[in-house]
């Protein structure tokens, strides 16, 4: 079995001459990452338990309470 990946490459015309650190677009996706995140958590305890909001930041241990307190 082969197994194919994709060649990624960087031209010079893609960076920027006055960002030093050469990072082109880093905020759109950090920015979109963290609701989808979120909402995914939420829609899984609203298929199970009916909740329809959970705070910021999901942390694990907040999750884990959530689902502790539910389940009793």
């Amino acid at each position: 079995m082969t197994i194919v990946t994709p060649k990624f490459g960087m031209s010079a015309s893609v960076l920027r001459r006055d960002d030093r650190a050469f990072i082109k677009g880093a905020g759109a996706d950090t920015i979109v990452s963290t609701p989808a995140a979120l909402n995914a958590v939420t829609d899984a305890f609203s298929r199970a338990y009916g909740i329809r909001h959970i705070d910021m930041p999901a942390t694990p241990a907040r999750i884990w309470a959530i689902e502790e307190a539910k389940r009793a």
